[in-house]
């Protein structure tokens, strides 16, 4: 079964946000799409891992430097 739990990391800004519980990804790609249209240098992918804590954990190892944000960046 694929994760629905989605990270959005801002490049930019040096950040990630964890939205778990994502069932319609679609407009998670779309909001991103729109923001690297704009300029920015965003992404979008769904973890392989079963928690949030886990997935935040993983993604302050892969993003040296980057925080954990409570907000979506797009």
């Amino acid at each position: 079964m694929e994760s629905s739990i989605l990270v959005i990391v801002d490049h930019d800004e040096k950040q990630f946000h964890v939205i778990p519980n994502v069932e319609e990804k679609i407009r998670y790609d779309h909001r991103v799409e729109e923001a690297k249209k704009s300029g920015r240098d965003v992404g979008v992918f769904r973890s392989s891992l079963a928690t949030v804590d886990e997935t935040i954990d993983a993604a302050q190892h892969e993003y040296k430097g980057y925080r954990h944000r409570e907000e979506s960046p797009v």
